[in-house]
């Protein structure tokens, strides 16, 4: 007796699956099982008399998720993949990869399903992640170590001199001056760890002035060793710009960019801040004349502790905090830069929205 065209294919289909690596299972209209491959009972342990005939809600093997989550989607849609739990006889579980869809025109066949083991790779990816996440704990707790070893061994040496009566007025008055500066800077390291350790909390917000932001920041690096040997122009619109946020934070944020700026000019250069109106946005950048950076230091420029200066300043945090900053301002902070031509730091925010907006107390 000569088989249909239907029939060839259904043996085909179940020649192919009979020869794959993978568990493989045919459905009929009724959500029973017709066909086990022999990689599915191999990898499973289930043999085929405990699942033909039955529907795989029935089985052990495939618990309860599969009427609740599979069938519904099979009789919706026709598809369905994802990962999903397998029971086996001795109580362990496994993890599968599984793909099901529906097929048509082939005899007492409705719904297919192909099922690869991941139980080992999702183990490596779960042994992978938790070094990843040591790893980072290890440069964290080097970075805090190494950020906060400099200031308070300074403060403590100064403390040691003072406890010598002969000591020169001058020189105890130098050795108070570098107590105090050596915990101010382990104190902001401490702040500024808890500040990106906080959950994001909804900032104050307010009709923020960009020059007048630029300006207190650039009086605020005044006193930098490097500021009178570098010229500093802002070029600004007719019209003010204006973004929604907090004046404080972007000071702060505009500050740590020039400190930057001026930690990799000692000897004296230029720094451009220009602000624009995209129409959409509202851009500022703040390009200098510095040595620039390498493009493997740019994808680590706004890690914790990292530097690529050598001049040893600032806490590490500084250019962190400011992707901090702006986030939370819907924002972003972005830096373009080659060796030998500077450094370009682009700050862009949304457009200002001046609904429910109160002005900007420091204007």
């Amino acid at each position: 007796m000569t088989a249909t065209p239907g029939e060839d294919i259904a043996i085909a289909i179940r020649t192919v699956l009979d020869a794959t690596p993978y568990a493989a299972y045919l459905l009929d209209e009724e959500f029973r099982v017709v066909f086990v491959n022999a990689a599915a009972i191999t990898h499973t342990g289930w043999p085929a008399g405990d699942l033909l005939g039955n529907n795989p809600g029935d089985v052990p093997l495939f618990g309860y998720s599969f009427i609740h989550s599979v069938q519904p989607a099979l009789q919706r849609s026709g598809q369905w993949s994802g990962e999903a739990v397998r029971f086996l006889p001795d109580a362990s579980q496994r993890t599968v990869r599984a793909y099901w869809t529906g097929v048509k025109h082939v005899p007492s066949v409705a719904y297919m399903g192909v099922e690869l083991d991941i139980t080992e790779r999702k183990a490596l990816e779960i042994e992978l992640a938790q070094s990843r996440k040591l790893a980072k704990i290890g440069i964290l707790s080097e970075g805090i170590a190494h950020e906060l070893r400099n200031p308070l061994s300074y403060a403590l040496s100064a403390a040691q001199l003072l406890g010598d009566d002969r000591l020169p007025p001058e020189v105890r008055e130098q050795c108070l001056n570098t107590i105090s500066t050596g915990l101010k800077k382990a104190g902001l390291i401490v702040e500024n760890l808890l500040s990106l350790g906080r959950p994001a909390a909804r900032i104050s917000r307010a009709s923020v002035l960009v020059s007048s932001v630029v300006d207190e920041a650039i009086e605020a690096v005044s006193n930098h060793e490097a500021f009178r040997n570098v010229r500093i122009e802002t070029m600004f619109p007719e019209q003010p710009l204006r973004v929604s946020g907090n004046h404080d934070m972007l000071v702060q944020v505009l500050h740590n960019v020039l400190t930057n700026a001026l930690n990799e000019m000692p000897e004296g250069g230029r720094i451009t801040i220009e602000g624009k109106d995209t129409g959409t946005r509202v851009v500022l950048s703040v390009r200098d004349s510095g040595p620039g950076v390498t493009e493997e230091q740019l994808k680590h420029l706004f890690d914790p502790f990292y530097t690529s200066s050598s001049s040893g300043k600032g806490t590490g945090l500084g250019l962190t905090l400011c992707h901090f900053i702006m986030k939370e301002h819907d924002g972003s902070i972005e830096v373009e830069s080659t060796p030998g031509n500077g450094a370009c730091f682009t700050l862009t925010f949304p457009l200002f929205q001046d609904e429910a907006i109160e002005p900007d107390s420091a204007e």
